[in-house]
C-alpha cells in the first residue's frame, strides 16, 4: 500500500472520515500507479478507453482535434483533480495527454463503479465534473473571452502560470494573438 497516501487522503476528505485498514487495501488493490512523460498521450480520438485518471503530481489536458486539425482544450486537471472520458468505456472522441510529467492513480471503469457503489460520496465529487463542465460550456457561449479569461484568472491561478498561452487560448476559443491582446488590455488595466 506504499505509495497511495495522496489517494488514500482523497477518500478520507470526501468520506469525511478515516479509512480502515481494509477499505485502503481494497483501494489501493483497484488502482494502478502510472507515470506519464510530458507530452505523451495517454488515449486517443477512435481509440476504447477504460480508464479514470487521479492526479498525483502532473497536469493533463483532454482535447478534440477538429476536422481541419485544428486542437481545442476542452479541460485541464492536475494534483487531486480527476481527469477522462465521462463516457467511458465506448469509445473516445478525446485526446488526453501529460501536459507536463504526470504521475497518476488509475482505475478500470468497472472497477471505479464498485467503488463508487462502495463510496457513495465517489460519485457525488464525479458528478462536480459534470457541472463544471456544464458551466464551462455555457461560459464560454455566453460571455466574452476576456470574461472567461478573468473567471479562470481567479478560480485557477496556478493553471495559468502552469500552461503555455497557447493551451489557455485553445481553451478559451480564441486565437494566441487575440490572447495577448485581452493580456495586454489587461496588463494596461493594472497600471
Amino acid at each position: 500500500m506504499e505509495g497511495f497516501s495522496v489517494l488514500f487522503s482523497y477518500f478520507e476528505r470526501i468520506t469525511n472520515r478515516r479509512l480502515t485498514f481494509d477499505e485502503k487495501a481494497e483501494v489501493a488493490s483497484l488502482f494502478k500507479i502510472e507515470t506519464f512523460k510530458k507530452k505523451e498521450i495517454v488515449f486517443g480520438a477512435g481509440e476504447s478507453n477504460t480508464r479514470h485518471y487521479y492526479i498525483e503530481n502532473g497536469l493533463m489536458r483532454m482535447f478534440i482535434i477538429n476536422q481541419a486539425g485544428k486542437e481545442f482544450n476542452i479541460l485541464f486537471a492536475k494534483e487531486k483533480q480527476w481527469i477522462g472520458d465521462l463516457g467511458t468505456p465506448s469509445v473516445t472522441s478525446y485526446f488526453l495527454e501529460a501536459v507536463e510529467k504526470s504521475v497518476v492513480f488509475s482505475i478500470e471503469d468497472e472497477k471505479f463503479s464498485i467503488l463508487s457503489e462502495k463510496f457513495g460520496e465517489l460519485s457525488n465529487n464525479i458528478r462536480k465534473s459534470y457541472v463544471f463542465l456544464q458551466k464551462r460550456f455555457v461560459s464560454i457561449l455566453s460571455k466574452t473571452a476576456e470574461e472567461n479569461y478573468e473567471a479562470l484568472a481567479q478560480q485557477d491561478p496556478d493553471l495559468i502560470r502552469r500552461l503555455p498561452q497557447y493551451h489557455i487560448s485553445s481553451y478559451l476559443g480564441v486565437t494566441p494573438v487575440f490572447l495577448s491582446k485581452i493580456l495586454a488590455k489587461r496588463a494596461k488595466k493594472k497600471d
